[in-house]
């Protein structure tokens, strides 16, 4: 997710906060007019809101600001799920000693060899990290 559609998805938010901010409405009222409604959300499209996500938003931004009202980015961005830093470098230490041969080979080999399971671990998980480390 970009940081220009997080923005849009936080002007969303704000935008159906405002008007209980700006004690324009009902609170009570308003939140039983939101319940069940539809709404386009950037980036996602078509969702309803719980009332209470629309209370989280309302105290995220008193607390925070508007910042608060943005998507948090994942903390676990570019780190693999399936590979322990320790498979990493036993993988990395392996194909390290077998440069010179293509990934996708490189992958059957560790399948034939027991290091990994077709099943456990994707080639696209194996390249993934290959190319991180500049090992591809």
């Amino acid at each position: 997710m970009t940081e220009k559609e997080r923005e849009q998805i936080a002007l969303f938010r704000y935008g159906l906060i405002a008007p209980l901010l700006n004690g324009q409405v009902d609170p009570k009222s308003y939140f039983e007019e939101l319940e069940g409604k539809v709404h386009s959300i950037p980036y996602y499209g078509e969702r309803k809101i719980a009332v209470k996500t629309i209370k989280e938003w309302l105290l995220n931004y008193r607390r925070n600001g508007f910042e608060a009202l943005k998507p948090k980015k994942r903390a676990d961005r570019g780190n693999s799920r399936r590979l322990s830093p320790d498979d990493q470098d036993h993988i990395l230490a392996i194909r390290k000693k077998f440069l010179h041969m293509p990934v996708s080979v490189f992958y059957e080999q560790l399948i034939q060899q027991g290091e990994i399971t077709k099943k456990q671990i994707s080639y696209s998980t194996i390249n993934r990290l290959l190319k991180k480390h500049n090992l591809a």
